[in-house]
């Protein structure tokens, strides 16, 4: 037991609380790569939810590439109406790949055509780029 000085005198801490939160924990990148991918949903509006609902019921994983994160946010410019960005990437690496303005008056087709626009780019920058990326981050 340690006994602090000065105005907190009377307080006992035990130095093994103290050590415990002390010790580093590793984590290693290679613990997601049993995780094909995951798509996170980051909106706030309900106009966000339905298109982050329309986009995950859209979304096709492509065969050969695993650990990458989805993640659908949202930017509130007024009160009707938001940014809707797409990022993509790891734990360490996101790139917006798709940004938008979405508005609660859009129709279901109209929100679905967004999202299918989303995916196709989503699936571009994968397909393209971050396996490039990925290979890189192998190389170091």
């Amino acid at each position: 037991m340690v006994k602090l000085l000065g105005k907190f005198k009377n307080i006992l801490i035990p130095i093994t609380l103290l050590g415990f939160f002390l010790i580093p924990i590793p984590v290693r990148s290679e613990t997601y790569q049993d995780i094909d991918y995951l798509i996170v949903d980051n909106t706030r509006t309900p106009w966000g939810h339905k298109f982050a609902k329309i986009f995950q019921e859209i979304w096709k994983s492509p065969s050969g590439i695993k650990g990458y994160f989805i993640e659908i946010g949202e930017e509130k410019v007024s009160v009707r109406q938001s940014w809707l960005y797409i990022k993509v990437g790891d734990t360490i690496f996101k790139y917006k790949v798709y940004e938008v303005l979405l508005k609660p008056t859009m129709s279901d087709s109209d929100m679905e055509r967004l999202a299918m626009i989303a995916a196709k780019k989503s699936l571009k920058f994968l397909l393209e780029k971050y396996i490039v990326l990925k290979s890189y981050e192998n190389e170091l």
